[in-house]
């Protein structure tokens, strides 16, 4: 039986800090003493939140991590089930989310992927994220304390953010709902039967993806429910914006077309591994999966990652073309005219390529306000990051790191910024 998950959706069209924390005809109000008291960790330096806009003359640095308040509206205790709430199945019944603010986290650990964007001037319509009113988490890492337990503190604290919130829309009517379930389809219509096959990076204890709380690394192929992806169960520890998760427009495309014009087989979500017989071995397995356990015509080949995940999706495209699926693959960075400077794939047979990015060469003026100013961007070294500066955005902006989805600039359209009009 399919999952039937509902997510309905309050509008927030401002945000402030006050007196009395409450949500009231789309205003987000945050007492910020109550907020720090949920986000406090003894393992952060120093810890504060600061709220940028759209339009606002604002550069944000070091983002790692940007998630739209969600939780489940009968049992907020459980959102996010293993990894911060209790243990639970997710993907059905009820959750209420924030549209409008996004909650970014300020990442000062070694990494070296950090985005940073500006919030106003001509840079901004680069981004999706900047049509969205950002709370940002700005944590610094406490003296003596591992990069990896700063991550995980980071982590807890952001959801907790997240989910306290969330909780203010339980009661309020939503201005938006949507319901996602992948009900079956009668095979007498003979609709081609699409699988969708992911292959995550999960590499090391922080580049690392969470299925229920559990760690990706070493994980074998798996088959799970679509709506478990969008309601939680699977968390990026860090590295790429869990938004992308939130609202993954592959699955909820598969999901709308269910019945009208294909068959939605189910999603096999895959590990990136290092070595070749592994990649080879692993897609193997995710091919096999979408072939005989979900009996797929065909499949949709994604990924997040870079260049190993792009080798990754090589490998299970020509596997299910040998398994007699034709498949498609969504890479990055791809040109008509020549390869894109984050293509590293050369193979003739694989002649199905959705393009889902590009880079641009930006101009960045110089800013008035700077949030997170002391964390290292490490593809703004020797630059000033107040600007002015130009740069070639490819991860910046649009996160083409990966593929799974709401990465577009064009994306959130219906959240206008300053100028844009109702």
């Amino acid at each position: 039986m399919a999952k039937r998950l509902q997510v309905d959706y309050v509008r927030v069209r401002d945000v402030n800090f006050g007196e009395e924390t409450s949500l009231r005809d789309g205003i987000l109000t945050i007492n910020k003493e109550e907020a720090l008291k949920v986000v406090q960790s003894d393992l952060f330096g120093s810890v504060d939140l600061k709220i940028a806009k759209p339009g606002d003359d604002t550069r944000i640095l070091g983002v790692h991590d940007i998630m739209q308040p969600r939780c489940k509206a009968d049992h907020p205790e459980e959102s996010y089930p293993g990894m911060w709430g209790k243990l639970a199945p997710a993907g059905e019944g009820r959750t209420v989310a924030l549209k409008g603010v996004v909650i970014s986290d300020i990442y000062y650990a070694k990494c070296n992927i950090k985005y940073y964007m500006d919030m106003g001037g001509e840079c901004a319509k680069y981004s999706n994220f900047t049509r969205h009113i950002n709370i940002c988490l700005d944590a610094t890492v406490g003296e003596g304390v591992s990069d990896l337990s700063y991550t995980i503190a980071l982590k807890q604290a952001s959801l907790s953010l997240n989910v306290w919130l969330a909780k203010l829309a339980i009661g309020v009517k939503p201005d938006e709902t949507k319901v996602f379930e992948n009900k079956p389809v009668d095979p007498e219509r003979h609709l081609p039967r699409v699988a969708y096959v992911v292959t995550q990076m999960a590499s090391n204890d922080s580049w690392n993806f969470f299925y229920y709380g559990q760690s990706a690394i070493n994980f074998l192929p798996i088959v799970v429910q679509p709506t478990e992806i969008l309601d939680g169960a699977m968390i990026w520890r860090y590295w790429e914006p869990n938004y992308y998760l939130q609202e993954e427009c592959y699955i909820e495309e598969l999901l709308e077309r269910n019945g009208k014009d294909l068959d939605f087989a189910g999603v096999v979500f895959a590990n990136n591994v290092m070595k070749i017989t592994g990649k080879d071995a692993m897609s193997m397995i995710a091919a096999t999966l979408a072939k005989e356990t979900l009996g797929a015509d065909c499949v949709m080949v994604n990924k997040s990652g870079m260049g190993h995940c792009q080798l990754d999706s090589t490998f299970v495209f020509n596997w299910c073309q040998k398994f007699g699926m034709p498949a498609a693959v969504n890479f990055s960075a791809v040109s008509n005219d020549e390869p894109g400077d984050m293509l590293v794939v050369s193979d003739p047979k694989v002649d199905a390529v959705v393009n889902s990015g590009r880079n641009w060469t930006l101009h960045h003026p110089r800013v008035k306000t700077l949030i997170g100013e002391k964390t290292n961007v490490p593809c703004l070294i020797n630059v000033d990051p107040w600007g002015p500066f130009d740069h070639t955005t490819n991860f910046c902006y649009q996160g083409i790191w990966s593929q799974l989805g709401q990465n577009y600039f064009t994306t959130d359209a219906d959240i206008k910024r300053p100028g844009e009009g109702e």
